[in-house]
């Protein structure tokens, strides 16, 4: 299926991680600022390696450890108007974050994270969401090898698993520098937080909240304000 974004088309239906709600606050929340070179995890169809590119002048990898995944994502930048500084890597981050020639300023991603939850009959979206290949303490092992000195990440995660990542995440170094809690409804209670860190010394995190909907189908003037670069409506 193809999604059209306002500047970008993205083709996500031999991918593990299609594009979703998810992506699409993370992609749109997280700035990369000046960052030159930037690094997508577990890029599925790419979009955000693709937001990042619309986002900045950076160069932008996207990786996935899945062949079919790593070849769409690379069909979807050759397709956009960054092509020249999109590249896809078809590798377990693991692996390649202990051969990597040079470091990050600025990593993003969307990781696996249902690891209690009811696993899905499809084999592709097992691998994609659910632990089954890199814990979250893994994650922060690899984003410490991957990372700039002065670099930073952004995350989306479940809440009920954050606190436990964001201890990970401290035992390497890293510090929250600001967090979005995600409502679907002002009555609901939070569903995602989005986070970046960073290794520089913050004296207390900005904290920001974000509900999706205000009435059945209807977005509230914060989500479309936030996405209003990537979406239309």
């Amino acid at each position: 299926m193809a999604f059209r974004f306002r500047h970008f088309i993205v083709e996500d239906d031999r991918s593990t991680m299609p594009v979703g709600t998810d992506a699409m606050l993370l992609g749109s929340w997280a700035d990369p600022g000046e960052s030159r070179r930037i690094l997508d995890i577990g890029t599925g169809c790419g979009v955000l390696a693709l937001m990042m590119a619309q986002r900045s002048g950076a160069f932008v990898e996207g990786i996935d450890k899945d062949p079919a995944s790593a070849a769409q994502a690379s069909g979807n930048f050759s397709a956009s108007p960054w092509s020249d500084r999109l590249a896809s890597i078809c590798a377990p981050v693991e692996e390649f974050s202990l051969r990597s020639q040079g470091r990050y300023d600025f990593i993003i991603t969307n990781p696996p994270y249902f690891s209690r939850s009811l696993k899905s009959p499809s084999p592709v979206r097992t691998l994609a969401r659910h632990e089954t290949g890199m814990s979250l303490q893994g994650l922060a092992d690899v984003l410490d090898r991957l990372l700039s000195p002065a670099g930073r990440f952004a995350v989306v995660l479940p809440v009920r698993v954050f606190q436990g990542f964001a201890e990970s995440a401290g035992k390497k170094g890293f510090r929250e520098v600001k967090t979005m809690m995600v409502r679907s409804w002002q009555h609901k209670t939070p569903v995602r937080v989005l986070a970046l860190f960073s290794k520089s010394a913050i004296s207390e995190a900005e904290r920001q909240e974000l509900i999706i909907f205000d009435a059945p189908g209807r977005f509230t003037s914060g989500y479309l304000e936030l996405t209003s670069d990537f979406h239309y409506f």
